[in-house]
């Protein structure tokens, strides 16, 4: 019998790949990098999100090959790679610029650039949030029932959670109690002093891999009925963590002070 290939969704998988390979050029570049925005080399904004595409572009190219609606998600990858490409060009391209790519209100290049962002980044999640209607919907799956489960949940919570990347657009900067910058965790540069609405986004968005993965590990060792039920509860505790950290930097307070 013929082995099924892990990643079945080519368009994806190459997607990340790409990225991949764009996060490894950067970091190759890193040193000789002369550009700062916010106190920081400029080219750490465009690692952080190369490395992000590529973890959703792989995840994505697991998770399609079992939506049933074949056609709606040969559009869709298209849709992911159109608007993730754009954006991780636009970032960038201001990082290169030495200028910032959110957030950006001091030249018509920038306003446009960022503009633009936010439209790509809005199709992109309401396109997902269209495919998580059709996987709710679909008749039959292939997988078994705890894991079906932890993928409608990691979904819901990307599209919540990309929506509340709108949120922080909308404030025009992440920090609360400050200005954007200054000293934050390594690589990650959430603020160590403030509040900073990008913890709640980034936990909020990367549940689609970590509760689908609890899946996985608790269907090794439970039978059905018990990692069904432990996997409702990881997603409670799961929602609850993010709602707290989000309720942190909303109050101004830093996830983690060092």
């Amino acid at each position: 019998m013929r082995k099924e290939p892990l990643i079945r969704d080519k368009i994806m998988f190459n997607l990340g790949t790409i990225h991949f390979i764009v996060f490894m050029l950067l970091l190759v570049y890193f040193p000789f990098n002369s550009q700062v925005v916010l106190g920081l080399n400029s080219v750490i904004k465009p690692m952080k999100f190369a490395l992000s595409i590529w973890i959703f572009s792989w995840t994505m190219a697991l998770i399609l090959p079992y939506f049933t609606e074949i056609k709606k998600v040969k559009t869709y990858t298209w849709v992911a790679v159109i608007c993730m490409s754009f954006e991780q060009l636009a970032i960038t391209i201001q990082a290169l610029r030495g200028q910032l790519s959110h957030f950006n209100r001091t030249d018509v290049f920038g306003i446009i650039l960022y503009s633009l962002m936010g439209v790509f980044i809005l199709t992109v999640t309401v396109w997902t949030g269209y495919m998580t209607f059709l996987f709710f919907k679909q008749k039959g799956y292939k997988l078994r029932p705890e894991v079906i489960l932890s993928i409608k949940i990691g979904l819901i919570y990307f599209v919540l959670f990309s929506l509340f990347g709108g949120y922080i657009s909308g404030l025009q900067g992440h920090t609360i109690g400050a200005t954007d910058g200054g000293e934050g965790l390594f690589f990650l540069n959430w603020s160590t002093f403030f509040g900073d609405l990008r913890v709640a986004h980034f936990f909020g968005i990367h549940s689609l891999q970590i509760i689908p993965l609890s899946a996985l590990i608790v269907s090794v060792y439970l039978n059905e009925k018990h990692s069904l039920r432990a996997i409702q509860i990881i997603s409670i505790l799961y929602f609850c963590f993010v709602g707290f950290v989000l309720i942190q930097g909303l109050m101004g307070l830093a996830f983690l002070t060092i």
